[in-house]
């Protein structure tokens, strides 16, 4: 079962300057041994939010990190996309937006309830298949 990777989660890994970093970076290497993944919707927001903030080499860099880290990335059907239209609908009150909505989804899709992230709203979203979400470090 894959550990899903957070769009705050992989900022904070990748910019020096974010207050996160240390603890993106140990919990990097807690996590070497596991199987991680990012649904394709947070890796464009990351990538996206890199280049607004640091600029386009910064992106580039952040880019080939990401290739480099062997985290897989999960692709986002349209399967995923109703299911997170109806997390939405469902958890309107928390504001999950979209790519939070894509990630819970992709968490039920894969079945795991486990998340690096530093947004501990997430921690309001409840899994069909589990008594909670575990959202790490």
């Amino acid at each position: 079962m894959p550990i899903l990777t957070d769009t705050s989660f992989f900022c904070a890994a990748v910019r020096t300057s974010d207050s996160n970093h240390a603890a993106a970076a140990r919990a990097l290497q807690r996590h070497e041994s596991d199987q991680l993944a990012m649904p394709v919707t947070l890796l464009a927001e990351t990538l996206g939010l890199v280049w607004s903030r640091s600029g386009v080499v910064r992106q580039r860099q952040a880019w080939d990190m990401f290739r480099a880290s062997g985290i897989e990335v999960v692709p986002i059907g349209i399967e995923v996309l109703e299911r997170a239209r109806a997390i939405e609908e469902r958890y309107a009150d928390v504001g999950f937006g979209f790519v939070d909505c894509t990630l819970l989804a992709a968490c039920e899709e894969l079945r795991t309830a486990r998340v690096l992230s530093f947004d501990r709203r997430l921690t309001a979203y409840k899994p069909s298949f589990a008594p909670s979400l575990e959202v790490l470090p």
